[in-house]
């Protein structure tokens, strides 16, 4: 059973971005070195050579492997595909008679080499004949190996399936339990969130093992790989895009505990993991932005009266993760800042969902855009976009209060919104915010001072408890941060009271705190940190969204 969920797997990739992406990791946890991919020779010709690695084979002499790869339409090897033009026959004889040296590798170009034919479907017995016989008249002496879909059933399961993903039974009852309730309504990473545990847990760093290393961190890419797959065949990505929140979330926390941030054979192989978390999300922003972006796009026209509450929830996810994959792109080529800061004026000011925020957890989504947007100058007109959106969403928060008695639920909670469509829930909690005091300080760094008035009166006359969270500064908090939503690792600051004047409120309002080194921040994976933030809904730390009104202790203390 296992080995049929393997193969039947195998033979339904497609060459370019399946096969190819996950045959490296197979060689990796074999033990080969990869020399190149697919991926490093995209739109070059590659002479019969998709993969280069260093291995030994198995007479124990060390080898330079050249691995052709051919799947989808060309899976089969058959007369048609066997004399195509760059088919299977031109594809060995590229590989055979166009040589590949790297005078970077030591001894490279001096090593004996091998040919193998990698595809994930059969040989076809009339084409057997033709085929072995060009293979014995083009290698007499050997050099050349055919590697087809029950030799890859056989290879991944050994090397991958059994020893990491189907390491022990409750990992195979896993894997084959997120699978299958992939598509379904209510889909959580509970079952997913096991799976990478298991893996982890499985991978001892002291023995220094690179290829148990390897093992692991491959596995955990492979089970991604296929569940992305699983996700686009089922045209429904969300599974998919946090399924690799949990994997790179989780791992970064493990690497972090076992302090390998700075181990390169880690930092390589978790590098392939995050590559495919970004690739996921610009794969689901793709097919999701040209809706956002029209006149209420992401509302659902044929919705009922729950659209009121779903409208506004998926208006916020969205913009989650919009500004998520931005801010790691506009870091890696800020010239791509301009068009990034474009679309998102132009998501928020089509869906008027933005103007109702529902959760006091949608303060990190304000803080997270009002960050992004002012990150560079910004045109008359764009400043003006997103002061009016701030005063329109601050108006609706004042009239939602007046009408329904309601302020953003404090504790993020769905369902209590959910439940409050039409009457006030008595489970449904406002009596505290964090979010109101983000959008004060926020609206007095704008400086619209009737804004001001008008929510501080309507903050006094409700009595809501504003509040300020903290993280509580210990060893493990970096750790904890990575691995699930921080809640005894926060203190609040409760009872915050309002100036009359604006000015007096940007005059005197502090928050006086010391910022709280993490790790990540000196690695080229700082936007985890953000990432984290948002997929666990962690509150935003007081030094994030600097207006102004942060005041570190040490400089206070350093006054004195």
């Amino acid at each position: 059973m296992k080995n049929r969920i393997v193969r039947d797997y195998l033979e339904s990739l497609k060459e370019d971005k399946e096969l190819d992406y996950i045959f490296p990791m197979l060689l990796e946890a074999m033990g080969f070195r990869i020399v190149a991919t697919p991926r490093n020779s995209k739109g070059q010709s590659q002479y019969g050579k998709d993969v280069i690695a260093i291995g030994k084979g198995e007479d124990g002499i060390l080898y330079r492997w050249y691995f052709e790869l051919k799947g989808n339409a060309a899976k089969d090897i058959n007369d048609t595909t066997f004399y195509i033009k760059d088919g299977v026959r031109d594809s060995i004889l590229a590989a055979k008679y166009a040589p590949y040296e790297d005078s970077s590798i030591p001894s490279f170009n001096r090593l004996p080499y091998k040919i193998v034919f990698v595809h994930n479907g059969i040989l076809v017995e009339n084409t057997r004949p033709t085929f072995e016989g060009f293979i014995k008249q083009e290698f007499p002496n050997g050099g050349f190996e055919h590697w087809y879909i029950e030799k890859l059933t056989e290879l991944f399961s050994t090397y991958l399936f059994d020893e990491c993903l189907f390491c022990d039974d409750e990992s195979y009852t896993l894997f084959k339990k997120v699978l299958v309730l992939l598509d379904a309504p209510g889909w959580n990473t509970m079952d997913v969130d096991r799976l990478i545990d298991i893996q982890l847990n499985h991978c001892d760093l002291e023995k220094k093992n690179h290829r148990e290393i390897a093992k692991c961190l491959s596995s955990l890419n492979l089970l991604l790989v296929i569940i992305y797959k699983y996700a686009q065949d089922a045209k429904n990505l969300l599974p998919a895009k946090m399924t690799s929140d949990r994997v790179v979330l989780k791992t970064w926390s493990w690497i972090l505990k076992n302090k390998k941030e700075k181990s390169k054979i880690v930092i390589d192989f978790f590098s392939k993991i995050v590559d495919l978390h970004l690739e996921i999300y610009f794969t689901y922003l793709q097919k999701t932005i040209p809706l956002a972006l029209g006149y209420k796009g992401l509302y659902m026209y044929q919705g009922s009266d729950s659209e009121r509450v779903f409208y506004p929830l998926r208006c916020y996810a969205f913009m989650n993760d919009l500004l998520y994959y931005y801010m790691v792109s506009c870091y890696q080529n800020k010239h791509y800042f301009d068009s990034a800061k474009k679309t998102v004026l132009r998501v928020l000011s089509n869906n008027s969902g933005f103007e109702v925020p529902l959760l006091d957890t949608h303060a990190i989504t304000l803080q997270l855009l009002v960050s992004f947007v002012f990150r560079f100058p910004l045109t008359e007109e764009e400043e003006k976009t997103i002061v009016e959106f701030i005063i329109r969403l601050t108006q609706n928060v004042i009239i939602r209060k007046n009408e329904k008695d309601m302020f953003p639920e404090l504790h993020g909670n769905n369902k209590q919104v959910a439940k409050s469509i039409y009457v006030k829930s008595p489970e449904y909690s406002d009596s505290s915010s964090l979010f109101l005091m983000s959008l004060i300080e926020i609206i007095a760094w704008v400086g619209v001072e009737p804004l001001y008035t008008k929510l501080r009166e309507k903050i006094e006359d409700t009595k809501v408890n504003l509040q300020v969270s903290y993280p509580i500064e210990s060893e493990e908090l970096e750790i904890e941060f990575f691995e699930h939503k921080l809640y005894n690792e926060m203190s609040v600051l409760t009872n915050i009271k309002l100036p009359e004047s604006l000015e007096e409120f940007k005059k005197n309002y502090r928050k006086n705190y010391n910022s709280i080194y993490f790790r990540t921040s000196n690695t080229k994976f700082w936007f985890l940190y953000i990432l984290a933030h948002i997929h666990y809904q962690t509150d935003l730390f007081p030094d994030y969204l600097d207006l102004g009104y942060w005041k570190p202790l040490k400089k206070e203390e350093n006054n004195k």
